[in-house]
């Protein structure tokens, strides 16, 4: 049975949005705009760029592509605390904080919620990264998870992604979507399936 959060009828949310490799800030902002379409509801949101600039092609990412695992966990360290270190302020009190993520984003998303167990209501995972977790930790606290990938990824490696299934279901709070056809991105099927989670049209 998958799991499910009790979002609905609220509108409390912030959405916290990470974009993946070589992307910007409103890759995010496009996502989120699709889950709320037809909602009736503002979306509050904050959508984040990449620390770092590629020069010359452009955009931003999150860690260097290639790098290995303890500078990837370094990197999302050091973005996990400014973001909580953000919400702290009282502006944010009131909302139930949700991370949103892609590719690298997703990844990011899942570490913040590891290293931040009681901050972060939910966390929606689209097609992460996960390389190098195969001895993670137990995620402490009651974040909800949303995992989707497409079983045409080819970047993200089947071990990997079953991986980060496995960490996620243990905690029990796991929705996991797989999208046929789809590669190593976000379509429709993906948005109609996580707008029902998010707002409780079709509970499993």
């Amino acid at each position: 049975m998958a799991a499910s959060v009790d979002f609905d009828g609220d509108d409390d949310l912030l959405l916290l949005g990470f974009h993946g490799f070589g992307n910007d800030e409103h890759e995010m902002i496009r996502i989120i705009d699709a889950l709320y379409a037809g909602t009736g509801r503002e979306a509050n949101y904050i959508s984040f760029r990449g620390t770092y600039d590629r020069p010359f092609i452009g955009n931003s990412y999150w860690y260097p592509d290639g790098c290995g695992v303890a500078e990837r966990r370094r990197e999302c360290t050091r973005v996990g605390e400014a973001v909580v270190k953000l919400l702290r302020s009282p502006v944010y009190d009131r909302f139930r904080k949700v991370l949103i993520g892609f590719s690298q984003g997703g990844y990011l998303s899942y570490r913040m919620v590891l290293e931040h167990p009681d901050v972060f209501d939910a966390a929606v995972l689209m097609s992460p990264s996960f390389k190098g977790e195969e001895d993670a930790k137990t995620i402490e606290g009651s974040t909800w998870f949303a995992l989707c990938y497409g079983d045409g990824d080819h970047t993200i490696p089947a071990s990997d992604q079953r991986n980060a299934r496995e960490v996620l279901a243990r905690t029990g709070r796991l929705f996991h979507h797989v999208c046929p056809g789809l590669g190593h991105g976000i379509n429709d099927e993906e948005i109609a399936a996580l707008h029902s989670w998010l707002f409780g049209a079709d509970r499993a």
